[in-house]
């Protein structure tokens, strides 16, 4: 049966985790040639929750529509988990099979634009990085991935991120990032989360583990301490790719091109099309969960 995600601390559930199991739950429900146990339980379940957690205003993806669809079929069911769960149980499973079929079109026509999208932002990022090759002779690469500790929704999330690279351009560092990279995801496991780099004129500025923890402390502030943050510049962290020769960040010599190439490689992670990890939900459709400095 079908177990919730609530953050305890908050007493709120979790809407990354949710509409990711969501999806899950639909998309197994299509592969299933039969009716898998507790198939109502489970529906009736995720669709309380999702009630929870809805905003008419939010953009969602294809999947999650479907959801927000049965919010107005069965809003007079959503009191009471045992009235919705007879309502569900109304349609056969193969009826629900139907109905969740009807948005594959859909959903194969959003990951095509998804991965599109990230292709070209990666061939960007990509074109970007060459022209700071040929500018200057050694860069600082900065990376640090930013998460919550506790449950956030995702306009929340959306309007942390935009305050920090707001502090971050009146920083002591603004005036000299040469390019700021970030991209936000979401994760079954890790909920939202964002990857952030920042690279730096190599005369400029030293010190990578200090940069990357002055931003996390940063962060952490302008989430009231919600937010957690890691150091990707972390000695035991960088050992293990030190070990087997990987060298992509801190200092990377323009010049020497394993080290350059590798520092490209790892920072394409970042728009790299087909992770999984796209967003299911946005504040507003023009949101975006990728983005770079303009100098």
């Amino acid at each position: 049966m079908y177990n919730p995600r609530i953050d305890e601390s908050f007493n709120t559930i979790n809407e990354a985790v949710l509409t990711i199991e969501i999806e899950e739950f639909i998309q197994s429900s299509l592969l299933a040639t039969r009716q898998p146990r507790s198939f109502y339980e489970s529906f009736s379940e995720l669709l309380l929750e999702f009630n929870q957690i809805y905003n008419p205003d939010y953009s969602y993806s294809s999947l999650i529509q479907l959801f927000c669809t049965l919010v107005y079929d069965y809003q007079f069911d959503l009191d009471s988990p045992l009235t919705l769960c007879t309502r569900l149980k109304q349609n056969s499973f193969h009826e629900w099979q139907q109905y969740f079929l009807q948005t594959q079109k859909s959903y194969k026509n959003e990951m095509s634009q998804h991965w599109y999208n990230e292709s070209i932002n990666a061939k960007n990022l990509d074109m970007r990085l060459l022209a700071l090759k040929d500018a200057y002779e050694a860069l600082l690469v900065v990376r640090v991935d930013l998460s919550y500790a506790q449950n956030r929704n995702i306009l929340q999330v959306e309007q942390d991120l935009e305050r920090l690279r707001s502090r971050i351009n009146r920083s002591v560092y603004g005036g000299q990032v040469l390019l700021l990279v970030w991209a936000l995801e979401q994760g079954a496991s890790a909920g939202y989360h964002c990857h952030l780099a920042l690279i730096f004129d190599e005369r400029a500025r030293i010190g990578a583990w200090s940069i990357a923890k002055s931003i996390g402390e940063l962060w952490a502030e302008i989430t009231d301490g919600r937010g957690r943050y890691f150091n990707c510049h972390d000695r035991q962290y960088l050992s293990r790719y030190e070990a087997r020769g990987i060298i992509a960040v801190g200092v990377i010599f323009c010049k020497v091109d394993y080290q350059f190439d590798q520092m490209r490689s790892t920072l394409a992670y970042l728009a790299r099309p087909k992770k999984g990890q796209q967003l299911r939900v946005k504040s507003s459709k023009k949101k975006r969960s990728f983005g770079m400095s303009q100098r």
